[in-house]
């Protein structure tokens, strides 16, 4: 073989592995939304709530991802609409992009928020707030809401992040499994808002019969074969990222979220909205 055959060849070789390399930059971004569906048994006493349909939308974190995230909701036709927290960056101080993202699910169905870690950093929480319930959003503070849907009723509850007690969040946290029992109703389908899935003791604890929950971001990096690398709260190699999970009785459901919180990349972790059909067994 000549030289000029050999660099004709080494060339190629090397055109080949950048496009490779490429091909799984992009594979391992994965910018695109999905939409993740999950089937949920109800209580026995609550078929009258089969077919009950709740989107989550988790960990927005300002992502101008209205246009397709709206497609996603009509598609999905939900009857409720669960916000899981951190909409915004502790440092985001301009709050329009998230406002008429919560506007525009709030006509689609009835929509209801509980806080993260973020808005509990963030000094423009106060107006977050007030643009929410402005926009239709019923935002939950350690309170809960009620609606009725086949003759039965849910009842909404959502908790504040560890992050807003004065207390600190040990004692938050303590304080988890009596909020919840406080804030639940006889005959209703119980779901809790609550943005930490690390929680899952408390949340069996508490008696209810649906969680959701994000934070995780899916592990950031969830790489093939292996799963997410490292979660907040988890640390590495965490239990809880994304996914539905049995808790006690209590059914937990993880958003691996919508944007992105930190300037490290999204890795084999597509941001996602979440659809939860509850059925009678």
């Amino acid at each position: 073989m000549d030289r000029h055959t050999k660099r004709w060849k080494a060339g190629v070789l090397a055109l080949a592995a950048g496009a490779a390399l490429c091909a799984g930059a992009v594979w391992a971004l994965q910018g695109e939304l999905g939409v993740t569906r999950y089937e949920l048994p109800l209580p026995e006493g609550l078929e009258g709530l089969d077919g009950l349909k709740i989107a989550q939308i988790s960990d927005v974190h300002s992502a101008d991802i209205q246009g397709k995230l709206q497609r996603a909701l009509r598609e999905a036709a939900p009857d409720l609409i669960v916000f899981t927290g951190d909409l915004v960056n502790r440092e985001d101080r301009d709050l329009s992009c998230v406002l008429s993202l919560a506007a525009m699910a709030a006509q689609i169905a009835p929509a209801y928020y509980a806080p993260g870690n973020h808005e509990a950093d963030n000094p423009c929480y106060p107006e977050l707030r007030e643009g929410l319930e402005d926009a239709g959003v019923t935002v939950l503070e350690d309170q809960s809401a009620q609606l009725w849907h086949g003759g039965k009723l849910v009842n909404v509850i959502g908790l504040l992040d560890l992050t807003f007690s004065p207390d600190g969040r040990e004692k938050a946290r303590e304080q988890i499994e009596g909020k919840v029992k406080k804030l639940s109703k006889d005959g209703a389908l119980d779901v809790v808002l609550s943005h930490r899935p690390s929680l899952m003791e408390e949340y069996a604890d508490s008696g209810a019969d649906l969680v959701f929950s994000g934070h995780a971001h899916g592990g950031q990096v969830r790489m093939p074969l292996i799963g997410p690398l490292f979660a907040p709260d988890e640390g590495a190699f965490p239990d809880y990222t994304a996914g539905t999970y049995l808790a006690g009785e209590t059914w937990v459901v993880v958003s691996r979220g919508l944007g992105n919180g930190t300037p490290f990349p999204r890795l084999w972790n597509a941001p996602e909205l979440v659809v939860v059909t509850m059925r009678a067994s």
